[in-house]
């Protein structure tokens, strides 16, 4: 099977601080061979990146607001070069809108991935209200044209309904993470050397967060959060891993407070900041489900996160971490409750490590992931009979 995948994610042209590559290797394994058409800036051009197993990634190098036409004819080329089986997108929106104009225009199968949380989602809405209102529109349009859909979670799969999906062309599944990985002991050596190198004391509590700060992460609501935690515990330290470099008003007000910016981390270093950390601290808006929350568990760390769509499909309140209310003190409540309770942190965080690994485990998941597109060649020959 050839699969066309259309995706708005550069660092599939490669990217030290995740896994997107190996994922995708992992995934045209299992089918064949995959073609992907990815966004990327016209101001950092890149060349195509022929992979093994079959894996060919083609830059769009273009400005955003070109990427749909770029991309369609991009896509139009692969076809035509090595004929496609199935389309998938990345979103209902930018890249759903060139899976569907394929679909028109070749009758290939379009199967339409959603791994956030948009449809009947007041924060998203409110973020960008005209362009997410136009862009909500043609969502809507888009699902409905689609052989099949993948959802993040049972949420979105019951807004998808209410739109006219049929429920079995709707799969629900949590992106891939690689969580055995992060089970693995860190030596204890080499977290205090982590520690020292943060400038972090042997003995002081410490809150992790990973990520980019974008105003779905929410990252002010952390800070506030952390400023009534240091009002009871001074010594505690929060780690932030992430290029905060277009935040420098977050840098300057978080300075004072003792706040540590760790910058962005590679993805083979990151067991050792979830291992280092006391608790896992998550204080976002909303999103689908969090890869963030699962790796932390997987390292046998507890997890604090405002209770939004996607952190109660990782987090069992009360068992791997706790839930709050978006307000800064319900958040910080929350991880006082854990600090002065050492005993029950520990057995959360070896709770959550069994849970998620599971739960998430990896090599399921990515068959699971294959899977889809064969579901969507079979759905699209269905209907077509």
């Amino acid at each position: 099977m050839h699969v066309l995948m259309i995706s708005l994610d550069s660092s599939l042209l490669g990217d030290p601080h995740g896994n997107t590559v190996q994922r995708h290797l992992e995934y045209a394994r299992r089918i064949g061979a995959i073609s992907i058409v990815t966004y990327n800036p016209a101001a950092q051009p890149r060349t195509v990146q022929r992979l093994p197993d079959n894996l060919t990634v083609y830059p769009t190098n273009t400005r955003p607001a070109l990427f749909p036409w770029v991309a369609y004819r991009a896509a139009v080329r692969v076809h035509r070069a090595q004929p496609v089986d199935v389309v998938t997108t990345q979103d209902p929106f930018a890249t759903g809108l060139v899976g569907w104009l394929l679909k028109r225009r070749f009758g290939l199968p379009l199967d339409v991935q959603n791994h956030s949380h948009f449809f009947e989602n007041p924060y998203w809405l409110a973020e960008r209200p005209l362009r997410h209102r136009v862009l909500y529109r043609l969502g809507e349009l888009v699902i409905r044209q689609a052989d099949t859909a993948r959802v993040a979670t049972e949420r979105e799969k019951a807004a998808y309904i209410k739109r006219g999906v049929p429920a079995d062309r709707i799969t629900v599944l949590h992106p891939p993470s690689y969580v055995a990985r992060f089970a693995d002991a860190v030596p204890p050596e080499t977290l205090a050397a982590r520690r020292a190198a943060l400038g972090i004391a042997p003995d002081a509590p410490v809150l992790l967060w990973v990520g980019m700060p974008g105003w779905v992460k929410n990252v002010d609501l952390l800070l506030e959060a952390y400023r009534h935690v240091r009002a009871v515990k001074p010594e505690t330290r929060l780690v932030l891993a992430g290029d905060f470099a277009g935040r420098p008003d977050f840098v300057q007000q978080a300075g004072p407070d003792g706040v540590i910016f760790a910058g962005r981390v590679a993805h083979d270093d990151l067991p050792q900041f979830y291992q280092m950390a006391d608790l896992y601290v998550h204080s976002s808006r909303y999103e689908g489900v969090p890869r963030v929350l699962s790796e932390a568990l997987a390292s046998g760390t507890p997890v604090v996160s405002t209770d939004h769509l996607g952190a109660d499909a990782v987090v069992c309140p009360g068992e791997t971490g706790l839930l709050t209310d978006q307000t800064p003190d319900a958040l910080a409540g929350a991880i006082l409750e854990l600090l002065n309770d050492p005993a029950r942190r520990q057995a959360m965080g070896r709770t959550g490590q069994q849970d998620v690994l599971v739960r998430f485990d990896y090599e399921r998941q990515i068959d699971a992931v294959a899977n889809t597109y064969r579901r969507t060649l079979e759905v699209a020959g269905q209907k077509g009979s």
